[in-house]
């Protein structure tokens, strides 16, 4: 699989996928004029993750400040990736990772985990 590397901006976040490092991140914030626009390749990056079978494990670490209410049902659609990609054998994990006085994010965390039954770990940012 080829690495897949947005930079952020002021309406992105920034997006590293990286089977040889093992380094899967969406850090920042996430407000796109197109939330689905912007989180297609994303999704299509992970279609091609299942089709290849070729992880057995993988954490995916999501970092956010702002999740715009459209980012919010395009994060659930990747998420529901990571439910594919489990279903196919890998071992998925969430790293939701929130400021400590940011309880809307740690309860946006907390509503993916319900509705996807994924393993998440809470991290509070240094």
């Amino acid at each position: 699989m080829k690495r897949l590397e947005i930079k952020e901006t002021n309406n992105t976040p920034h997006i590293l996928f990286d089977v040889t490092s093992g380094v899967f991140v969406i850090e920042g914030k996430s407000f796109p004029e197109d939330s689905k626009e912007f989180y297609r390749p994303l999704i299509e990056w992970f279609d091609g993750l299942i089709a290849a079978k070729s992880v057995s494990e993988l954490t995916l670490t999501f970092n956010l400040f702002y999740l715009s209410s459209s980012s919010i049902i395009s994060v659930k659609q990747l998420l529901m990736k990571l439910i594919d990609l489990s279903n196919n054998g890998a071992k998925v994990n969430v790293l939701w990772k929130y400021d400590d006085d940011d309880d809307d994010i740690k309860k946006t965390g907390e509503d993916y985990q319900k509705i996807t039954k994924l393993q998440f770990d809470f991290q509070t940012n240094d």
